[in-house]
């Protein structure tokens, strides 16, 4: 078996993680991992041409305890001759403030000052001390979650990190040889009583999976890493080539991402997932707002028709909207939004209101523009047609319905949201008869398709 320095040097050379010259800072918790990965640098830093400094974070989060990992760090540190940085920050008042996730807001704040750091050292590369076993336990979590399409099948060998790289030599090796080389080295090192809690979902794969996991195959962590790096690849491929065919379907208008249903279909079933990827992480962190399976099938299975309308709702208040072809992807406001004043529809466009614009005509006038649908049916020459919000008492003659529905019973049954219902639009004659909801339903008087005793026509046109 390949020892602990052959399988470090051959990982990072592998992956080019370093090049003389390098500035490294090395985050050190205290623990073992942390403490063996610092001590290989320093001992190799002369071979590999790089200089070694200790970064350092007491979150505050075990008393006395946190502090005495500082104090112990930091000695270690001096007595090895490597330079050594440090901060407490407050995680217990940070977090009642903020509230959210405790472990997101450390790893948040601890990030934060690793890059202050490596700006005010001009450091060009920060190493983790994550080794085989975390990335079996990242891919596992990943997939409890049901996040691995999220397209980072673990975690990378290297990344860009602050104007350098984030790298993770320890890779290469699992547990068992990290606790052996710490123990042919005399290392010292702290164990965080929080790693052996049961109330952390990642304590519990390492304490009970990983086990059984090892007794099938002692091999099986750095099995995962291989696997992990050649599904890296294959995702960076795709990855980029769905970021090539978004960015050719994709416009950008007030706000909102606005992109074709059908030519969204022409592209691979795996093309779309990603593109779909592509589009939540334009809204989100995934760090702070996991993306699960479910979510990208939703998003991807909305835009296999381009025939009504659809909502789907999203974190954070977004919502992905699907009217006919066109697919919106915008923030939804939680203000209360007030009615619009009736507008007549005649011969010329309309103002644009909630992102469509109108206009009538008779049929014998016809001009339908470019990107425009038509609406044809019948009624008296001399009629008026407005367009205007839904008021209460609304009513609408669906096709195959004995009797009009309520215009509210419909949007309640076709999941429109609350703050959306008061401005939806309607298209109705001067009789308050409804000919349209515009994105929703169409009564029964209107088609898509010209009948024989059809005069009117309504064209409706998406911007």
């Amino acid at each position: 078996m390949k020892s602990f320095q052959e399988l470090m040097m051959k990982h990072i050379h592998k992956h080019r993680l370093l090049d003389s010259g390098d500035l490294v800072l090395v985050g050190c918790s205290g623990g073992i991992d942390s403490m063996v990965l610092l001590h290989f640098l320093h001992a190799k830093k002369e071979e590999l041409g790089i200089s070694v400094a200790a970064v350092h974070i007491d979150h505050m989060l075990r008393d006395e305890e946190s502090r005495e990992d500082h104090l112990f760090t930091e000695a270690t540190a001096k007595k090895w001759g490597v330079e050594y940085f440090s901060r407490a920050i407050p995680i217990p008042e940070i977090w009642k403030e903020k509230g959210g996730n405790k472990q997101q807001l450390c790893r948040l704040e601890r990030y934060s000052y690793f890059l202050e750091v490596m700006e005010q050292t001009d450091a060009n590369k920060f190493a983790t001390a994550h080794h085989a076993d975390d990335q079996l336990e990242t891919i596992l979590m990943s997939g409890l979650r049901g996040s691995l399409q999220e397209g980072a099948f673990g975690m990378p060998t290297h990344r860009p990190f602050g104007g350098g790289s984030l790298i993770r030599p320890q890779l290469a090796v699992d547990k068992e040889q990290i606790a052996a080389y710490a123990d042919l080295h005399k290392i010292p090192h702290r164990e965080d009583s929080s790693n052996a809690e049961s109330a952390y979902t990642r304590n519990r794969v390492r304490q009970r999976i990983l086990p059984l996991l090892k007794d099938e195959s002692r091999e099986v962590s750095r099995n995962f890493v291989e696997l992990a790096e050649d599904m890296q690849q294959d995702q960076q491929f795709l990855r980029e080539l769905a970021e090539e065919k978004l960015q050719q379907l994709i416009q950008r208008k007030d706000e909102k991402i606005v992109l074709s249903a059908k030519s969204f279909r022409t592209e691979a079933r795996a093309l779309q997932k990603r593109m779909v990827l592509l589009l939540l992480n334009y809204l989100y962190n995934p760090k702070q707002v996991p993306v699960t399976r479910q979510l990208v099938e939703q998003m991807q299975e909305m835009m296999q028709s381009s025939s009504g309308t659809v909502f789907l709702h999203l974190p954070q208040n977004y919502v992905a909207t699907r009217q006919y072809d066109m697919f919106f992807l915008n923030r939804q406001s939680l203000e209360p939004l007030a009615a619009t004043v009736t507008i007549s529809i005649a011969a010329e466009w309309t103002p644009v209101y909630c992102g469509c614009r109108y206009k009538m005509l008779p049929l014998a006038r016809l001009e339908k523009p470019e990107d425009a649908v038509a609406w044809y049916f019948h009624a008296p020459e001399d009629s008026q047609f407005f367009l205007r919000s839904r008021k209460p008492g609304d009513r609408i003659q669906l096709a195959g319905m004995d009797q009009p529905k309520k215009l509210a019973r419909l949007m309640i049954d076709e999941k429109i949201p609350v703050p959306m219902r008061e401005r939806w639009p309607v298209i109705t004659t001067g009789k308050n008869e409804l000919l349209l909801v515009p994105g929703l339903r169409p009564s029964a008087m209107v088609s898509r398709q010209k009948r024989d005793r059809d005069n009117w026509v309504l064209i409706e046109q998406f911007l």
